[in-house]
């Protein structure tokens, strides 16, 4: 039998007996200190309240953040014995209900309907884990009054490490000593109503989880409204299903495991094995775990930055999972090809594509395949059969070859715009001609040009430029000069801000703030920072070659 580790039998119990030493309060005791306790210390005014607690947990350098609604009416708060309770609480890994009528405490937290013998105090310590009932001028650094033309106020405050002292146990549930969690800033609101009570509060708590070789910077957002205060009916479900629990039988447990897992999505990494346990982290979809533990109420304890930490085991998996990214555009088939139901040669056949046809796309998978959308359903197509380029029409070719004199009135890397005297204009690709010059073209030499026409594109076979510049004596010439090895000598680098247009597997094209729209091969363009349709970016360039794109 593998050796079972007793945890926690409720998030917020386990606290409740651990009060450190208070802090000296930072605020001094006046008027304003005077009128704020009395709005936020609920329990020791009003018999009962309903709250909704909405809080969101954001990790730097992670697109997903944590969700967290709680919802609690009470009543009987100032009446010994008389204390009921309804909590329920919503998160994306799970939700669970607590109750608490006639001295039990009701849950189903750990997967069983169990109720024990609370009293009331301790009931009321646990509300503090969710709404800070007794988060008084004790525990800020600073506070301030504004009151409001309707006669309501608002009350503004911050807090530190030191101030919170050990409250820090509430504001941080679950958290334990190892997970070397320090407070980095808190600061709120509190409105209060015409007779001074309570109708929101507001905090912003930065907190920084030190364990493991990088610090990761955490920010909880906590947003309470009081839809009511005052007289409040508690709503309980049927709680005859709840069967006691034994004063020493323990609520939940871990059994030890040994081995690695994969998170099938994205993971916030809690510091208990509840849904309300402070956040140290997360994990990306795809990543290793190492599991040392489990609890029969589904959570995983792993191991975490060098902590005792759990995830959810409800998105873990012993194998590793094919994660699909969101992506959207219409791509084209190089060839015929299937479109099955999932991202393997195993899965069926819903149907094919024609060589050329367009499919409209929604992801895709880090084994190689495209995850499309095909009459209605979600299908995949292999990637190697799929292109963002769409197909040429095939035309008749109208091939030759000639030859032209005129100005050369523009010039680049590979490319020659030339006009002739009756006003016809020539782009020329100038890539593969021969040369024959004094002393390089410059913009404004009269030249002959050699050419071939494939079709679209004129194509330079031969340049004859015998212009004299004279160089040396200065007389000297304006615009760009075109050497033998065809390099554009005088034709600066260009740079301009735009806008990243469309951003492919393969290629990327960018809108130049400047009125120019260059696309490129990414092989072939040095890309800095992260790029995607919307960026606005800083490009390098000559002519239409672009080399290097950075990310604003």
């Amino acid at each position: 039998m593998k050796k079972q580790i007793i945890t926690a039998l409720a998030c917020g119990a386990a606290c409740v007996f651990t009060a450190g030493i208070c802090v000296q309060a930072a605020v001094a005791d006046n008027e304003v200190s005077q009128a704020y306790n009395a709005a936020v210390k609920l329990e020791d005014e009003l018999d009962g309240f309903d709250v909704t607690v909405k809080s969101v947990v954001s990790i730097a350098g992670q697109t997903s953040s944590a969700e967290k609604t709680v919802k609690i009416q009470t009543s009987g708060m100032t009446s010994d014995g008389k204390l009921q309770a309804a909590i329920d609480v919503q998160t994306s890994e799970g939700e669970k209900q607590q109750y608490y009528k006639d001295g039990y405490f009701y849950s189903n937290q750990t997967g069983n309907n169990l109720k024990y013998a609370m009293s009331q105090e301790i009931m009321t310590e646990l509300l503090n884990y969710y709404v800070y009932l007794d988060f008084d001028s004790e525990y800020l650094s600073m506070l301030q009054s504004t009151n409001n033309s309707d006669g309501s106020a608002t009350y503004t405050f911050s807090a530190t490490q030191e101030t919170v002292g050990s409250y820090a146990d509430k504001l941080l549930e679950g958290a334990q000593e190892e997970h070397q969690i320090d407070i980095v800033s808190l600061q709120g609101t509190v409105d209060v109503d015409q007779s001074g009570m309570i109708t929101e509060r507001k905090i912003e708590m930065a907190y920084m989880v030190k364990s493991g070789d990088e610090p990761q910077l955490c920010v909880l957002n906590s947003d309470a409204v009081f839809n009511r205060t005052g007289t409040v009916s508690v709503q309980f479900p049927d709680l005859s299903s709840y069967s006691e629990k034994g004063e020493n039988e323990a609520a939940v447990s871990v059994t030890k495991e040994n081995q690695t897992l994969y998170a099938v999505t994205d993971l916030n990494v809690r510091a208990q094995n509840n849904v309300t346990s402070a956040i140290l982290g997360g994990v990306a979809a795809g990543d290793t775990i190492q599991e040392t533990g489990y609890t029969q109420d589904g959570w995983i304890q792993i191991s975490y930055n060098g902590t005792t930490a759990y995830v959810s085991g409800d998105y873990v998996s012993t194998e590793k999972p094919v994660i699909v990214k969101a992506m959207s555009g219409d791509m084209y088939a190089v060839n015929q090809v299937n479109v099955r139901d999932t991202y393997s040669t195993e899965g069926n056949v819903l149907g094919m594509l024609s060589a050329g046809e367009a499919i409209s796309t929604t992801g895709y998978t880090d084994n190689n395949w495209i995850e499309v959308s095909y009459n209605g359903r979600t299908g995949y197509v292999y990637a190697d059969y799929l292109t963002w380029e769409a197909p040429v029409k095939q035309q008749a070719v109208n091939t030759f070859t000639g030859y032209l004199e005129g100005y050369v009135q523009d010039a680049s890397m590979n490319t020659m715009y030339v006009v002739t005297s009756n006003g016809s204009d020539y782009n020329l690709y100038t890539g593969d001609a021969v040369k024959n010059t004094v002393d390089g073209v410059v913009i404004g030499d009269w030249i002959g040009v050699s050419y071939k026409f494939d079709g679209s594109n004129y194509i330079a076979t031969q340049i004859d430029d015998y212009n004299n510049h004279n160089y040396n004596s200065g007389s000297s010439s304006s615009g760009n000069v075109m050497n033998d090895n065809n390099y554009i000598t005088g034709y600066e680098d260009m740079k301009s801000y735009g806008t990243v247009i469309a951003y492919g597997m393969s290629a990327v094209t960018v809108a130049l703030d400047n009125g120019i729209t260059l696309s490129s091969e990414k092989d072939d363009v040095a890309i800095t920072g992260s790029l995607y349709e919307g960026a606005y970016v800083l490009v390098s360039y000559i002519g239409d070659y672009m080399y290097s794109i950075i990310a604003m």
